[in-house]
């Protein structure tokens, strides 16, 4: 049993939608820090125990369905799928997963490496990545036990990956580096801008055509507009590589979940398109 708890989630009040929040306690090892994680599992209100859904694993997952746990404001994840219900929409089940408590915990978790950053937020020399224990886990413990435990559909074609920030860059790297388990990665407002720009291209030349999907979202609006030219510039080059992959910009985007509830609908419909 992968988890050492798990129980439906009623801390009062909270903002949970009309499906099943349930919040599952883990340990990863080999994570530097906060190895005890809590997984949030969100079942859609259409979960019967007989019909099989799609899985989304999603990086921050305080921040995806109470507001009252968010550190930084909530997605709105599970109203998004209760809304696609009434639409008579394809649901999901949403697997959250508990980032680091520390913001460098958090970078570090989920940084793809730590050559070549550059100085933004000043972490050049300061941080390590160390992002093999929490892939590794989700791939190799928390999948198989959520197939194992709810009527998933667990084949290829219905496993999602998402994040957005530090989030959005793992979720990106997960979606390359493990393109047979996840059919689509939902990259919101990817953190590509740690990198040093030159350093970051010549690292994308190395990549080999995947048969996946990627959906890229960007604002304007986010540190100085920061993170909108290799987000760019990733979308062009796999998009010349013949990939699957589809490039939103929009131009008042912040850096925010509000900015990412509003696209989130359109990237769970990417998956089949």
């Amino acid at each position: 049993m992968l988890f050492k708890k798990l129980e439906k989630y009623e801390q009062k009040p909270n903002t949970i939608s009309k499906g099943t929040l349930y919040i599952g306690s883990v340990v990863v090892e080999n994570l530097n820090e906060d190895k005890e994680r809590n997984i949030r599992i969100y079942l859609p209100s259409n979960y019967d125990g007989k019909k099989k859904f799609p899985v989304i694993y999603m990086m921050d997952g305080k921040n995806l369905f109470d507001k009252y746990t968010s550190f930084a404001g909530e997605w709105g994840v599970d109203e998004i799928l209760e809304e696609r219900i009434n639409k008579g929409e394809k649901s999901f089940i949403v697997v959250g997963i508990d980032s680091s408590k520390t913001d460098i915990g958090r970078v570090e978790e989920m940084l793809p490496s730590d050559e070549n950053l550059s100085y933004v937020d000043d972490l050049k020399g300061k941080v390590t990545s160390h992002i093999k224990p929490l892939e590794e886990f989700i791939v190799t413990n928390l999948k198989p036990e959520i197939d194992n435990l709810f009527n998933t559909l667990s084949d290829y074609e219905n496993t999602i990956i998402a994040g957005s920030s530090m989030g959005g860059i793992f979720a990106y790297y997960m979606g390359v580096k493990y393109a047979n388990i996840f059919k689509l990665a939902i990259c919101f407002s990817p953190a590509f801008c740690l990198y040093e720009e030159n350093a970051f291209k010549q690292e994308l030349n190395k990549l080999n055509k995947l048969n996946n999907k990627f959906y890229l979202l960007v604002g304007d609006v986010e540190y100085e507009n920061q993170f909108v030219s290799l987000t760019k510039f990733t979308y062009e080059f796999m998009k010349d590589k013949a990939m699957n992959v589809y490039y939103k910009h929009d131009l008042e985007g912040i850096h925010h979940e509000s900015f990412w509830n509003k696209y989130f609908n359109d990237a769970l419909d990417y998956l089949d398109k």
